[in-house]
């Protein structure tokens, strides 16, 4: 048994877990509109990316890359909402009980599975590089909205993910100077959120085609950490001009911060499908720590 099976298998007896399937994959990634590099699907109309949500570029799950292969598919009890909970889990093979390892929380978009979440390309591969843990929660529901909106479904989504945060943290060593926050639209609002929140938790949070903003009155907690910024300037679901907006905020009242636009790219499939852009957050995390802002 190898040492990450070990680890899968000792583990076992705290937490529901099941690897990652390659047919639960290919199912999660919904009917293909594009190839895999965006380029046309033989005998299917391109997809408009002015149309919103009609428009949204899709292209089928490539065979799972080896770290993919690890993603755990796991569930807990959260008491408060009498329902058990889902959320994908990758640990790299690097992780030792007595090393602390940085722990990544990443926050799901709209009717986006956090199963779906973690199979952005790149995620799990660069997790892998940079010795990451990271954990997708459901948030509640699909459309929890993180606590970024009133009603019991967003408290019960905030509530989510800070108590997995928190089981996440018993069952790993988690370096508490490295834990990060990211999210995509959706999951970028709730970044926003959760960020400000609980912003003594977070050494960075990386906000990406967020919907949301900075909420009046929180932009001096964002001096706690270092944030990263990315949006398409083609956003058709999502304005980039609220992003615009936050650089701006985090500009005036002196947080650090990196925003990058991206010309021309959409809502989603530029990091869906963009390593090469994922490795952009990665990096950002594996600069900046608590120390940093110290």
């Amino acid at each position: 048994m190898t040492p990450w099976l070990l680890l899968v298998a000792q583990l076992a007896t705290r937490q529901s877990c099941a690897p990652v399937t390659q047919e639960h994959a290919d199912a999660s990634a919904g009917a293909a509109n594009v190839n895999h590099d965006g380029s046309p699907l033989p005998g299917t109309p391109a997809p408009d990316i002015s149309r919103g949500f009609q428009g949204i570029p899709r292209s089928a799950q490539p065979p799972l890359t080896a770290s993919q292969q690890r993603i755990l598919e796991c569930t807990y009890h959260l008491a408060e909402a009498d329902a058990d909970m889902p959320y994908a889990l990758f640990v790299p093979s690097t992780y030792a009980p007595g090393k602390p390892s940085p722990l990544i929380v990443d926050l799901h978009g709209l009717n986006i599975t956090p199963l779906m979440q973690m199979l952005f390309d790149g995620t799990t591969d660069l997790a892998e590089r940079y010795g990451f843990i990271v954990v997708a929660p459901m948030g509640y529901s699909l459309s929890g909205w993180w606590g970024a909106r009133s009603g019991r479904a967003a408290e019960l989504s905030e509530l989510d993910a800070m108590t997995l945060l928190g089981r996440i943290r018993q069952l790993y060593a988690v370096d508490t100077d490295r834990i990060y926050l990211m999210g995509h639209s959706m999951g970028g609002a709730g970044t926003y959120h959760l960020g400000a929140k609980y912003s003594d938790v977070w050494a960075g949070i990386a906000p990406i085609s967020a919907a949301g903003a900075i909420a009046d009155g929180e932009a001096e907690r964002y001096r706690s950490f270092a944030t990263l910024l990315m949006h398409g300037e083609k956003d058709s679901i999502v304005s980039v001009e609220g992003s615009r907006r936050a650089a701006a905020v985090l500009q005036r009242v002196g947080a650090q911060h990196i925003y990058l636009e991206f010309p021309g790219k959409d809502h989603e499939f530029w990091i869906r499908r963009g390593p090469e852009n994922m490795e952009k957050v990665f990096l950002f995390f594996a600069t900046v720590s608590k120390h940093t802002h110290r």
